[in-house]
């Protein structure tokens, strides 16, 4: 007779009898309903992440498709916006070039020249003035004037020099002043600096790959304001240089070659006021007399 193992079960209600089959055939069957019920819950469950993962995934792609739309829209406005910026300069570069053909402008001021400076006055106006060169060696590779533009392939006025050169090249500043502004331009003259001097002078350096300076900042002749790079408008790693007095654009070649060896050439600049100026500079540099 085979043996038969029971588990009694007594309650208020009496006593019940189980064997260890019935127990382990119980439980069987309970482990495989739970089992059933999670695989059903587990099926639905993914079959949810599914359609929520397409769902998030073709908002992305619409996201995607709106955002390059986006940039296309913005990048054609930019283009036009440069396009617009760059006939209203050479607009500007025309009736200034007509001014000084017809006498209007350029050719107004002029003196004979006062050679009675002392060389502290000379070493004053060279230090307040923009006057040296703003990179230390390089190449110039494009001149100020008319030229046909290397990127947009059109005839426009170059309102300053550029000067090319590799590897990590130091800016300094070219005369003592303050940073008017600095500014970031895509499709411009990228990361730029501009500098306010004495006696309505102002100088602009482009296409800088950083910037050292902030707006507000006084800074000294020599000292330095960034570093040469390529950004903005630009085919390559150059700087682009800039003089202007009262807002007129002037040739910044004079103003880079000129020194105390040469003093007086910069005279022939015929677009400042130099006798006035001059006058400024004596009265600035004259010692206080005591009242």
């Amino acid at each position: 007779m085979k043996k038969r193992y029971l588990v009694t079960i007594t309650t208020l209600h009496g006593t019940r009898h189980y064997s260890i089959a019935q127990i382990v055939k119980y439980f069987v069957m309970g482990a495989g309903v739970l089992l059933l019920a999670v695989g059903i819950g587990s099926y639905w469950y993914i079959h949810f992440l599914q359609k929520r993962v397409s769902q998030v995934q073709k908002e992305k792609k619409e996201l995607q498709e709106k955002t390059k739309e986006l940039r296309q829209r913005l990048r054609a406005l930019d283009t036009a916006l440069l396009a617009k910026r760059q006939k209203l300069e050479e607009l500007g570069s025309k009736i200034e070039d007509l001014e000084t053909i017809m006498g209007l402008k350029g050719e107004t001021y002029r003196f004979a020249i006062d050679a009675n400076l002392t060389p502290q006055q000379i070493d004053k106006m060279l230090q307040l003035l923009p006057s040296g060169y703003p990179v230390e060696g390089g190449r110039i590779t494009a001149s100020y004037g008319w030229r046909r533009h290397p990127i947009l392939k059109r005839r426009e006025f170059h309102p300053g020099i550029d000067i090319a050169k590799k590897g990590l090249v130091p800016i300094h500043a070219t005369a003592d002043g303050v940073v008017l502004a600095t500014h970031f331009s895509r499709y411009g003259y990228g990361k730029s600096v501009q500098l306010a001097h004495v006696f309505g002078f102002a100088t602009r350096y482009a296409h800088l790959r950083s910037i050292k300076v902030k707006p507000g900042e006084f800074v000294k002749k020599g000292d330095l304001i960034g570093y040469m790079g390529s950004s903005g408008l630009s085919t390559g790693q150059h700087l682009h240089y800039e003089v202007r007095f009262c807002k007129t654009r002037l040739d910044p070649i004079k103003f880079m070659k000129w020194s105390g060896k040469n003093f007086y050439t910069i005279f022939k600049e015929r677009r400042v006021p130099w006798e006035s100026l001059v006058k400024g500079i004596k009265r600035v540099s004259s010692p206080t007399k005591p009242h």
